[in-house]
């Protein structure tokens, strides 16, 4: 038997359009080598050469039961080393401290085995550093030697590379190689070194250490503490081959998913062909495992010869999401599951089987407690590609496993790892608690409970203490390991060692802080070069008081009062009598039908917006009364032209009563056009340029343009409350079902009798794929999404707007699984996440939603948003009371008050997503809710915009039928809308409330300033949610999801029409 392990070094990400210029320009890479365990340390320098602050991601993929225990950044020159935090707790302080321009350092553990940690601000011209420190156990090379081999993958030169190899207490020489060259080794003391120093280096070459399997290598190693002594034992076993019942059916599962593609696909096939070959004939099922779970063929092996189904494995296109849900296994003498383990769109969870089960990876970035787990409680195995040889694999699918039975009876020895029923291969390692510094140690394996085999270890603390290791972390790497593999039974206890040993965990991370005060603000102990310091504030009481925590049920009956207030104003609006045109106080101009010019000041330029009472009105002609300059309007309805305060401009159309206003102090103006059958409105809107520079003097900017506004119009409509309306909404996608209680109105299409409808129209955004996929007929579409996806794989955009282009073609089932994409681009990327969400939402995957929504919940468990879509995916899926609570946990949920522009004001927003749900749904239980707050607050109209980008600046605009434009700046309206606050840094979302609707036109736009941030999950995603109440009460909703692709203002996302 032979295995070996690999060391892994990290994935940079830099995502942005400058990306090139941020590399790796140094790596230090030190292997220490203490009997079997090997202590690596790698240390990376990230060179800026852009002009401006940059960002980096790194993921650090880490070979099986291994994990991080150092991280370190340079702080103001100097290294300062991480420590230990919850998980969500690092989460919120990071970002905290972000949103102070600070730079604080967070390594995280993602799913499976993965790291990762964001580098910012890398400065230009400026380098940062970045340490990351972990143990590993050593395993067998071959018969002779204990193996280290790490591989490099960086495609680019690294400006200096340094490697320094050293082994400690080996009295035979290691072989040492660099790309198959032995690497010189000098001899100091007790310790083989070995050095690599190298410019303009290019790291693809396989670096391998082998250390002679001798007596010297120590069986066990020990240390004392407080009277308890740790002990880590090593044992090469020679263990006999006992050949197990050959199948005669095989079910093989293969993982199809997009990660998947990511996989050595080579190792696996060549394990394949060797197993084959020995079994000779067998009748084998081939399964796919992605998004669905399907029978591909079935393929009978004869003389070894499998090449049909070999012909199949080599020719897949691995695609979609992962949904071990769909799983259902076959009834075969056994499994062979080829995946990594990571289950995207389900809980991972693989059905109970009587057969055994094999789980095969040779992916760097698989879940192995999940594969170990399901392998070892079928009486299967786990086989790790990256690990061991295809002899030793192979061994595996041919031969009984040899389990570990634990430890003889002894009461002195507690706490012993790994758990019982461990595969055992031929280095086994076994760690522990004596209770005494003396102890004989007998441990037991066997194939079964009957003739277990002994094996004696003598411990002595005195003679086997050690102190270039921490034996006692050892343990407690492989106690956490051990409660990993049932993770939700023991997340506390995994959390507590991770915590107090310094050790990442699923819910433990490390986290440096750069001012000693945020050590004391936030109540993490910070690291030894502070905690002088640290300890000497604190006992002085000179620190702050530590960070409050807020929580939005703080203001919840402030904003309940302003909601009351206004609901109860009761405003109806009443259209205005006919006012004749008469002279302005403030600047003596006239507005009306006609005015004479009286041109001043300097030439300026004017925008105009023409409309008519369908929307934008392209070809108007816009003339400044008494010349010939003139222009006309394009296709939105917009026109430039060059003109005077005083001076009079004239917009017309044929067929349309034409119209005069006089330029004042504004450059901005919107008209609307009567035609002549019935000349009863013109509206004119007046507002100030924008600042486009700092986005505070902006928003000062459009606060104040908000109260300005031309009041001496010509006349109004015949605007009125509404009695027996018709609705429509244009510009958007509908929910053809009812959902949760709520109401969704059909294609009106098929319901062009219905008093009320909502009206779609597709989502069109311009990109080259998507022309090309109209060329093509439906049953050509896939194959040719394929072939585009070659240059898109990475980009979020592609198979959002690819999936959308599925779904309007009317092929849902392939428009999903574009869309599950998504979700295998990045680990535990909850703004990725946040854009699926929506389209799921939108496109009724209600119990697909639902895993994605409580996955962002685990992710995002300090943002009131999460629960929010939790809770709104919840009714979605009936879960009524469940949603409810949801809604509360929102409301209490804590945050630091750094982060109140991003969470405070969401109150509004789940006050009416309570009282709606309570008054849909009669049963829902409101426990400790106090009853005012469940009184209803009924309104015609309600539209909230949400968006998936953190500290992205996303406006939601709402043209009334008047002409009047309710948004941040201008909350209330004359028709009695109320808009609630401005969300400038978060996700939103931002409400608008209009009690007593009247007849007309209303338009939702959203205006994009873009992101302060410099990376992105793709574009900014936006979703709509219209409420509509109808005249018996029920109220309709529809959901409409769009990528905002650019920066850019006055993006249209509906129109709704009440008739």
């Amino acid at each position: 038997m032979s295995q070996f392990v690999v060391g892994q070094n990290p994935q940079l990400t830099v995502k942005d359009k400058d990306s090139s210029l941020v590399r790796l320009s140094k790596l230090k890479v030190s292997v220490k080598v203490v009997g079997n365990i090997a202590y690596t340390t790698t240390e990376m320098h990230f060179f800026n050469a852009a002009a401006r602050d940059m960002e980096a991601e790194l993921l650090f993929p880490l070979p099986e039961g291994v994990s991080v225990s150092r991280y370190a950044i340079d702080i103001n020159g100097k290294m300062r080393e991480a420590v230990p935090v919850n998980k969500n707790k690092g989460k919120q302080v990071f970002e905290a401290i972000e949103h102070r321009r600070v730079d604080p350092g967070l390594l995280e553990r993602v799913e499976g085995n993965n790291f990762k940690t964001r580098i910012y601000p890398i400065l230009p011209n400026k380098e940062r550093i970045v340490i990351i420190g972990y143990e590993q156990e050593l395993t067998s090379y071959d018969t002779s030697f204990l193996g280290y081999q790490m591989v490099s993958a960086y495609t680019k030169k690294i400006d200096s590379f340094e490697l320094e190899v050293s082994v400690v207490g080996s009295n035979e020489k290691p072989i040492i190689t660099n790309d198959g060259k032995e690497i010189t080794i000098e001899k100091f003391n007790t310790i083989y070194q070995a050095k690599i120093q190298q410019e303009h280096y290019l790291p693809n070459d396989k670096l391998l250490v082998k250390i002679p399997i001798t007596s010297a290598i120590p069986t066990v190693i020990a240390q004392a503490n407080d009277n308890q002594y740790y002990f880590y034992a090593n044992m090469h076993l020679e263990t006999e081959k006992k050949a197990k019942a050959l199948p005669k059916s095989i079910g093989l599962l293969w993982d199809v998913s997009l990660s998947s593609a990511k996989r050595d696909t080579k190792k696996e096939l060549e394990l394949l062909d060797a197993y084959f070959k020995k079994l000779d004939n067998v009748a084998v099922s081939l399964y796919f495992v992605g998004f669905t779970f399907d029978k591909k063929a079935d393929f009978t092996i004869t003389n070894g010869d499998w090449s049909a189904l070999r012909n199949v494995l080599e020719t897949i296109n691995y695609d979609g999401g992962t949904r071990f849900s769909e799983i259902g296994f076959p009834k075969k003498d056994e499994i062979l599951f080829f995946t990594d383990g990571l289950s995207t769109l389900s809980d991972a969870t693989l059905p109970e089987s009587k057969q055994p089960v094999y789980t095969i990876t040779s992916s760097v970035t698989a879940d192995y407690a999940f594969l170990n787990y399901n392998a070892m409680k079928t009486g299967g195995a786990f086989i790790n590609l990256n690990q061991v040889k295809k002899e030793e694999a192979l061994d595996r699918l041919l031969y009984k496993n040899l389990l570990f039975f634990g430890i003889k009876n002894n009461p002195t020895l507690v706490e012993t790892y790994p758990m019982i029923g461990t595969s055992v291969t031929d280095n086994f390692s076994v760690s522990g608690i004596s209770l005494l510094p003396s102890n004989e140690i007998t441990f037991l394996f066997g194939y079964d409970t009957n003739n277990l085999t002994e094996k004696k270890i003598q411990l002595d603390v005195k003679n086997q203490a050690i102190a270039e290791i921490s034996v006692e972390k050892l343990w407690a790497q492989k106690k956490i390991a051990n409660l990993e593999i049932q993770y939700e039974k023991n997340a506390e206890a995994i959390e507590t060692m991770g915590k107090k040993y310094g050790i990442i965990t699923p819910n433990t991370s490390l986290i440096v802080l750069e001012d000693i005060n945020d050590y004391i603000l936030y109540d993490i102990i910070p690291p030894a070069e502070l905690r002088e310091e640290f300890d000497k504030i604190k006992k002085n009481q000179l620190a702050e008081r530590e960070a409050t925590k807020k929580s939005n049920w703080n203001n919840i009956d402030s904003y309940f009062n302003g909601l009351s207030t206004w609901w109860e104003k009761d405003i109806k609006y009443v259209k205005p009598k006919y006012v004749k045109p008469k002279k302005n106080k403030r600047d003596n101009t006239v507005t009306g039908s006609n005015l004479q010019p009286n041109p001043t000041g300097e030439v300026k330029r004017i925008t105009v917006t023409v409309n008519d009472a369908l929307g934008p009105l392209p070809g108007a002609s816009i003339q400044v009364k008494n010349t010939t300059i003139g222009t006309t309007v394009s296709f939105d309805g917009i026109g430039f032209i060059n003109a005077k305060t005083g001076d009079v401009l004239i917009v017309s159309f044929i067929g349309y009563q034409s119209k005069e206003f006089r330029i004042e102090s504004q450059s901005n103006y919107t008209v609307t056009l009567d035609d002549n059958v019935a000349l009863q409105e013109v509206v004119v809107t007046a507002y100030a340029v924008e600042d486009r520079g700092d986005r505070r003097q902006r928003r000062r900017a459009e606060r104040r343009a908000s109260s300005v506004q031309v009041e001496n119009v010509e006349a109004y409509s015949e605007v009125e409350k509404v009695e027996e309306e018709s609705i429509s909404i244009r510009g958007m996608s509908s929910l053809p079902s009812q959902v949760a209680g709520v109401e969704i109105t059909p294609d009106p299409i098929s319901s062009s009798n219905n008093p009320r409808t909502v009206k779609t129209s597709s989502w069109n955004p311009d990109r080259i794929y998507l022309k090309a996929l109209d060329k093509v007929t439906q049953k050509e579409k896939y194959a040719l999404y394929l072939q585009l996806r070659e240059v898109n794989k990475e980009n979020p955009s592609f198979y959002f707007d690819v999936a959308n282009h599925f779904y309007e073609a009317g092929d849902r089932a392939n428009a999903l699984l574009v869309l599950s994409n998504i979700a295998e681009l990045d680990l535990e990327n909850h703004q990725l996440y946040k854009s699926l969400l929506y389209l799921l939402r939108q496109w009724e995957a209600n119990e697909m939603a639902l895993h994605v929504a409580k996955k962002i919940v685990v992710w995002r468990a300090h943002e009131p948003q999460s629960y929010r879509d939790l809770a709104l995916t919840l009714e979605d899926n009936k879960q009524y009371q469940e949603a409810f609570d949801a809604l509360v946990t929102a409301l209490e949920t804590n945050y630091y008050g750094e982060m109140s522009g991003v969470y405070q004001g969401i109150e509004d927003i789940i006050l009416m997503d309570i009282n709606r749900m309570i008054a849909t749904h009669k049963k829902i239980n409101t426990g400790k809710l106090e009853k005012k707050y469940t009184e209803h607050i009924p309104v015609d109209v309600r539209i909230i915009l949400n968006w998936n980008q953190m500290d992205t600046d996303i406006d939601l605009h709402i043209i009334e039928p008047t002409g009047e434009e309710c948004y941040y700046a201008h909350v209330n309206t004359e028709i009695g809308a109320r808009f609630s606050k401005d969300f400038t840094r978060g996700y939103g979302p931002e409400q608008y409330l209009l009690r007593n609707a009247i007849k007309g036109k209303y338009k939702i736009k959203t205006n994009y300033y873009g992101e302060t941030k410099l990376t992105e999950s793709g574009p900014a995603t936006v979703m709509v949610e219209i409420y509509i109440k109808r005249k018996n009460g029920k109220i309709e909703r529809t959901l409409q999801t769009i990528q905002l692709g650019k920066v850019k203002e006055n993006q249209n996302l509906a129109e709704i029409e009440i008739e």
